[in-house]
């Protein structure tokens, strides 16, 4: 085992990561088709940086009444770079894949594919809210980049 904070970079060790990331972004994209502001405090932490900055498209879209239906972000590449017992950061490079605008009278507008960026995106999770027994609950508390 690690100490906490130690560096560990495989791609082995990364994978279960890169299914909590894709979980919070099947998450994400539900929110952004159900207009739910209050579906991203699952996602990310209250208060960060990045629950504000999706909070705030997403009360946009909400009083435009613009959903978008089939939001995807692929993963090309992820590495853990630090991890303590209630954080990790992650090197990820990923980019956006699909989706489209749907607004109030039906029409869509495709989304841009993304080119391909790197980020460090900080997991947290908050065990004394974890019910014993049950997965770790763990949300994004900020996202830099790389």
């Amino acid at each position: 085992m690690r100490p906490p904070g130690e560096p560990a970079s495989t791609s082995a060790n990364a994978a279960p990561w890169v299914r909590t990331l894709r979980a919070l972004d099947a998450q994400r994209a539900q929110a952004f088709w159900t207009l739910d502001v209050d579906a991203l405090n699952n996602i990310y932490v209250p208060g960060s940086a990045p629950w504000t900055a999706d909070r705030a498209l997403l009360s946009q879209y909400r009083s435009q009444n613009v959903r978008v239906q089939g939001l995807r972000v692929t993963i090309d590449s992820t590495s853990i770079t630090r991890r303590t017992p209630t954080t990790i950061t992650l090197r990820t490079t990923d980019h956006l894949t699909g989706g489209e605008a749907v607004d109030h009278t039906g029409a869509r507008t495709p989304l841009p594919r993304g080119k391909p960026t790197t980020r460090l995106i900080t997991l947290t999770s908050n065990p004394a809210t974890t019910a014993p027994g049950s997965p770790t609950a763990w949300r994004i508390s900020t996202i830099t980049q790389a």
